[in-house]
């Protein structure tokens, strides 16, 4: 039984750690194609319309469809809860790369599933990883939580606080800590030694 949920934790943990990469490829690619693309003053969503729509939002299905297909086999070797928030992470990967930003709140609420969806799965795998890789886990839960907190407060009220970085610059911050963190996830969970 433990040999198949290792098995199951390795096609897991290998998809997860694709999906990751080619997301980051993904986003830099269509960043180098948008017209004028600025770090600080573009959201990341910017990059599903226009001429580089076709690379970002297929690419986010797909990343959504991998990570969904990674919290299968977490389901089965019995990682319910990670699971759980991980298959939310790929649904809202998904609805961001149908919906793209010019529909409104469909986009805002993928998004924000995808982003606080990530930084639960994190808190969740601080409880899963040993010390220090746990520690690490929940740094970049918690990172992930106030960033999407600050970024519902900034929606809500209609402010920008942004600590001088930008809208954009907070959103590549959120961006990375999480596909950085669920890299190492998918690393960690493949049981790869290399």
């Amino acid at each position: 039984m433990a040999n198949h949920r290792s098995e199951r934790n390795e096609i897991a943990g290998t998809i997860l750690a694709l999906a990751a990469i080619i997301i980051v490829a993904s986003v830099i690619s269509a960043q180098l194609r948008y017209p004028g693309y600025n770090l600080e003053n573009n959201y990341i969503s910017d990059l599903g319309v226009g001429s580089t729509a076709p690379i970002f939002n297929t690419a986010m299905v797909i990343f959504g469809l991998l990570v969904v297909s990674a919290s299968v086999f977490l389901h089965i070797a019995r990682y319910r809860h990670v699971a759980l928030a991980i298959t939310l992470i790929g649904i809202g990967g998904i609805g961001v790369g149908v919906f793209p930003e010019t529909t409104g709140i469909y986009h805002i609420i993928s998004a924000t599933v995808t982003f606080l969806s990530a930084a639960v799965a994190a808190l969740f795998f601080y409880r899963i990883y040993e010390k220090p890789l746990a520690y690490y886990s929940l740094v970049a839960g918690l990172v992930g939580v106030s960033v999407v907190i600050l970024f519902v407060v900034n929606l809500a009220l209609g402010t920008s606080f942004t600590f001088g970085i930008g809208k954009g610059g907070i959103e590549e911050i959120l961006f990375y800590n999480e596909i950085i963190w669920a890299f190492v996830a998918g690393y960690k969970i493949s049981g790869y030694r290399y």
